[in-house]
């Protein structure tokens, strides 16, 4: 498989993470408007618990987001010129690891599974490119020329 196939595999499958995500933060806020709400004074207003979940849930699903927005755009590099994708790759590879270990603390099996699938695209996807990179310069050419792209 190509590097950035998996990488576009990896990032539909954060936008249905991120879409899971919102569906969840709307299933909580039909329960938790049924709860007598508990104001407690943060800065200079009052929140609920509620507000705070909803908050935390909205800017976890805008993060979610932007790593399916990483991954798509890693996609494009790996296919144009992919030695230019370097740390960003590995960064992103961390950010799902990072995921993977918060799924297993607090998520459902499902979300785990998930986010393992989504680790294991982008590891790959780096994985192929670090081994295509060492290729091409074993064969005295750049990663780029490789792909038939201008150097």
């Amino acid at each position: 498989m190509k590097p950035a196939a998996l990488y576009r595999i990896a990032g539909v499958l954060l936008v249905i993470f991120a879409v899971g995500n919102a569906l969840a933060l709307v299933r909580f806020w039909h329960v938790a408007a049924a709860m007598s709400p508990v104001h407690f004074p943060v800065g200079h207003r009052p929140f609920t618990y509620a507000q705070v979940v909803l908050g935390l849930g909205l800017f976890l699903s805008l993060c979610i987001l932007l790593g399916a927005y990483l991954s798509w755009r890693l996609s494009a590099l790996a296919r144009r010129s992919p030695q230019t994708v370097g740390a960003l790759g590995w960064v992103v590879f961390a950010y799902e690891i990072v995921a993977v270990y918060a799924s297993r603390l607090a998520l459902s099996g499902a979300v785990l599974v998930l986010a393992i699938i989504i680790a294991i695209c982008t590891g790959w996807a780096n994985l192929l490119l670090r081994s295509g990179a060492r290729a091409a310069a074993a064969a005295g050419k750049t990663p780029g020329s490789a792909a038939g792209l201008p150097s």
